[in-house]
């Protein structure tokens, strides 16, 4: 007889609010060239802080990191693995009773699949994820509501639909790359600088190959995802790769 998976509705520990904490404490450290490689300084017609400043965190920084510590924390959440069996069980369970998930210890890979899917209305799926999550890692201004339990389960059914339609035999595609793509490229687009791919020369075995690389989102990227990818190391998942998450938000545009 085929063996039938089991929900898994009981994160032990749960690492939404430690994983996000850590980030922005990280991104804080390095918050200096993170900020000059998004422009910060200059929108604001304010002179750079010495990179070893130990001077606490001005209202404005701390609101741009909280925001690029939320979109690492998301990509965080969405690295971690479940057996797909385990989780439409899970999700079927969340469907039929929603109040799971107002207990707070769901695996965080079912709370971002539903927050994938969340809508209060008519709003494209996602747009309120924050309604899911909940404060403790989206502690930047935006409104958060109490989600409900209708909307709770038509999101956990729109994710079974998915999983169930889009499976795909092959190597498992890494969504944290796309989170990354979408949210960290939409915080560097408000610098109002420009993102192109660039190939840059590299010396191999004594001749020059040009590589994929370079340029100010490229820069600002292997800046901001160190603390994820130390994330990722310590709990063996894979890790994010900046080269795939310039193509994501590049694809349409030129290379330069």
């Amino acid at each position: 007889m085929p063996t039938l998976s089991k929900a898994q509705l009981i994160e032990p520990e749960s690492p939404w609010g430690a994983a996000f904490d850590q980030m922005y404490l990280e991104l804080c450290s390095t918050r200096v060239p993170i900020l000059t490689a998004l422009g910060f300084y200059a929108e604001h017609n304010l002179p750079a802080p010495k990179e070893n400043s130990d001077a606490v965190p001005t209202k404005d920084e701390e609101e741009q990191l909280r925001a690029i510590a939320s979109a690492l924390t998301v990509a965080a959440a969405a690295s971690a693995i479940i057996p797909t069996g385990i989780m439409v069980a899970t999700l079927e369970k969340v469907q039929s009773n929603p109040r799971l998930l107002m207990t707070g210890e769901l695996p965080q890979p079912v709370e971002w699949e539903i927050a994938c899917h969340y809508q209060r209305e008519d709003e494209p799926p996602g747009t309120h994820w924050r309604d899911v999550w909940g404060d403790q890692v989206a502690a930047f201004p935006g409104e958060v509501e109490q989600p409900t339990e209708a909307n709770i389960k038509k999101a956990a059914a729109s994710a079974l639909k998915q999983m169930q339609n889009g499976r795909k035999r092959g190597r498992t595609y890494n969504r944290a790359n796309q989170i990354l793509a979408d949210r960290l490229g939409e915080i560097f687009r408000g610098s109002g600088q420009p993102i192109r791919r660039s190939n840059e020369p590299v010396m191999r075995h004594g001749e020059p190959v040009y590589v994929e690389g370079g340029g100010p989102f490229y820069d600002f990227l292997e800046l901001v995802s160190k603390p994820l990818q130390r994330h990722l190391r310590g709990r063996g998942l894979a890790p994010v790769t900046v080269a795939t998450i310039v193509r994501l938000v590049t694809d349409d545009f030129p290379k330069t």
